[in-house]
């Protein structure tokens, strides 16, 4: 997986696949091996770009998004019998392939568990991905046997996902008013006089209808701290 914006998961991100309320306005638009991509709004009404995978026996899902104008990009692990309190903290390990495992700490609630990564650490996460042919994740905390998700056509979902964020970019973009004009004036920037002030000879200060009073610095009194 090459960082770029254009063409990649690193530039954009993946989201929730079947997962939470975000997915009815989710359109699924590309499929490839055992993924989908999509594109749609959030709750919050932000459009989002996304892949994901579900694991048809017991709809287990895997899912990173990234929100278009957005910086992190949100990871997503799902699984319908969980029951998580809300705020828990739990470790995640992700081991792409044969690389050196990430270590992760995600928010759990309900039946899922959150993380979030920022676009430098997706770099890395995005050339693993493209080129092994399995991901693991663990759950260290739990009971959870560890999940193996095929990566088989990771190459063209990152693709497909890199493809949505650029032309959702370019649209919103697109979409944004243009900046205003620069206010002018008929005049210049300083206010205006009616008459010209004396310029003083250079090297000679003004001259003062009166001499400066100089204030002795009072006696016996001591000055208050600062």
């Amino acid at each position: 997986m090459r960082f770029q914006l254009r063409m990649s998961l690193a530039a954009a991100a993946i989201t929730i696949l079947c997962g939470g309320t975000a997915v009815a306005q989710m359109r699924t638009y590309y499929h490839v091996g055992s993924w989908d991509a999509f594109s749609g709004l959030d709750p919050s009404g932000k459009e989002v770009c996304g892949v994901g995978s579900t694991n048809p026996l017991d709809n287990r899902s895997f899912s990173i998004r990234f929100t278009v104008s957005g910086n992190d990009v949100l990871f997503e692990v799902k699984k319908p019998n969980w029951n998580i309190p809300s705020g828990t903290q739990l470790p995640v390990v992700m081991q792409i392939g044969l690389n050196t495992p990430w270590n992760v700490r995600g928010g759990g609630d309900g039946q899922l568990i959150e993380w979030t990564m920022d676009r430098n650490s997706m770099q890395a996460f995005d050339q693993q991905f493209r080129g092994a042919t399995s991901m693991t994740l663990s759950f260290p905390n739990g009971n959870e046997p560890p999940w193996t998700i095929a990566l088989n056509g990771s190459m063209a979902i990152s693709n497909a996902f890199g493809r949505c964020v650029t032309d959702m970019s370019a649209r919103q973009a697109a979409s944004q008013p243009a900046a205003p004009p620069p206010v002018t004036q008929p005049y210049g920037q300083g206010p205006t006089q009616p008459f010209a002030p004396t310029q003083a000879p250079a090297g000679q200060e003004p001259t003062q209808p009166t001499q400066p009073t100089q204030l002795a610095p009072p006696t016996g009194t001591e000055q208050p701290s600062r």
